[in-house]
């Protein structure tokens, strides 16, 4: 696939029109599910539809590695770039946790109300008011995606994983289920994916459309126990599960059975 100059001003240009009639359809959704008083519509099975196509208009192939577990779950990746919204939304139905800020965000807040996103408040005191909300969700069987990382990163390794929210999950006794994204380089070898420092989205937006495609691969890690465990455990345990697929050399030290204890 041609990479000239032309070839990819022409490409972000033809993406870039699929995209803005995408964006009108998952707002024309977002009135469907408003509407929707008997809530006969799925919202996430609708927003991994839409995530699904979002990436063919990226030309991003995902590639996914095992399975999410069955029953309630909260799932923690690592964080790269507001495109891991949409790769793990195209994996499966799942409600995701975001600052509070983005539920005011024009079209993005508007997706994601629509979707069920829970919000957290930043600082002292903000994340009980959000427990409250998440324990019930899982306990009834319902899925949460959690970057528990709390920014994003280059990709090349894992940060900590911030502990307080795993607390749902060990209040709701559901499994925590550790997911690896990775993404590849671009035809020149960039490393364009990731979302950090400086970065503007509508920048970022334009590079990533002009690129003839990009790899996204999602590693579904074994669940993990929260039955008897707090949350700075389980917390730790996920965030080395990540690390052995996007950063092995850093936990190289580790055995390999180091977590089975925490084995669902």
């Amino acid at each position: 696939m041609s990479n000239s100059l032309p070839a990819r001003s022409l490409r972000a240009v033809y993406r870039g029109a699929r995209l803005v009639v995408h964006l009108l359809v998952g707002l024309f959704l977002v009135v469907v599910v408003m509407l929707d008083r008997g809530q006969r519509v799925n919202p996430q099975k609708l927003m991994s539809w839409w995530c699904s196509i979002t990436l063919d208009i990226f030309g991003i192939e995902l590639v996914r590695y095992s399975h999410p577990h069955d029953g309630g779950r909260m799932t923690v990746a690592n964080h790269v770039s507001w495109l891991d919204i949409i790769v793990i939304g195209a994996c499966e139905p799942t409600r995701f946790i975001a600052k509070s800020e983005i539920r005011d965000w024009p079209i993005a807040g508007a997706l994601a109300n629509a979707c069920g996103t829970f919000y957290i408040r930043r600082g002292k005191g903000g994340a009980r008011p959000l427990l409250d909300k998440l324990t019930p969700h899982l306990s009834a069987g319902g899925c949460i995606t959690l970057f528990p990382e709390g920014t994003t990163t280059d990709g090349r390794g894992v940060l900590p994983f911030h502990p307080r929210l795993f607390a749902a999950a060990i209040e709701a006794q559901c499994a925590v289920q550790p997911v690896a994204l990775r993404y590849g380089l671009s035809a020149r070898g960039e490393n364009i994916a990731p979302f950090i420092g400086d970065d503007d989205l509508v920048s970022h937006i334009l590079r990533l459309l002009k690129e003839p495609e990009l790899l996204a691969e999602v590693t579904y890690c074994a669940p993990l126990s929260s039955v008897g465990r707090n949350r700075e455990e389980l917390a730790e345990a996920a965030q080395r599960c990540v690390s052995r697929i996007v950063a092995p050399q850093a936990v190289a030290e580790l055995p390999i059975a180091t977590d089975a204890a925490f084995a669902v």
